[in-house]
């Protein structure tokens, strides 16, 4: 919030009798709000994920069949992020919003045979299944029809743990 403040001054004497007209000072204070864009995009059954969170707080899944590693949701966001960049050479591209779905809760190893409720945050991993970015670059854009449309880059990853009994 900015505020605009109207101090008194001193009075000089003029002719004339202005101090009869003369009042306090009013502070007058003018409310500025920031609106944050709204960018709707795969909203149901999803919520919205920082970069940081995926980055530092989920695991990265494997494959099952011969545990090799498979790509981090991070590092896919990052890849397309940092190509739309190359590509887009001196164009602004903003920050992507990234949304996840079907979390999959976990344990490390030392934790396994612990029960719930005694369970530290340092004991449990997550995992989402489900993952979708979007990000847009505001200096490519084109009007149809009196409408701004830009260019929007985007991503979808989807994994599924699978366990077999035998």
């Amino acid at each position: 919030m900015e505020n605009l403040v109207l101090l008194p001054t001193m009075a000089q004497k003029r002719r004339g009798n202005f101090e009869q007209f003369a009042e306090d000072a009013t502070i007058i204070s003018e409310e500025t709000t920031k609106v944050k864009k709204v960018n709707h995009f795969i909203e149901a059954n999803t919520m919205e994920i920082d970069f940081q969170h995926l980055q530092s707080d989920c695991i990265v899944p494997v494959f099952s069949k011969d545990n090799e590693l498979t790509i981090s949701h991070n590092a896919f966001i990052e890849t397309v992020w940092e190509a739309a960049n190359t590509f887009f050479t001196g164009e602004t591209i903003d920050k992507p919003d990234i949304r996840v779905s079907h979390i999959v809760k976990g344990r490390i190893p030392e934790a396994v045979h612990k029960p719930a409720n005694q369970l530290l945050e340092s004991d449990k991993t997550q995992y989402f299944e489900r993952m979708m970015f979007c990000f847009e670059v505001p200096t490519i854009y084109e009007t149809v029809e009196g409408n701004k449309l830009t260019l929007s880059v985007g991503g979808v990853r989807a994994t599924a743990l699978s366990f077999k009994l035998r």
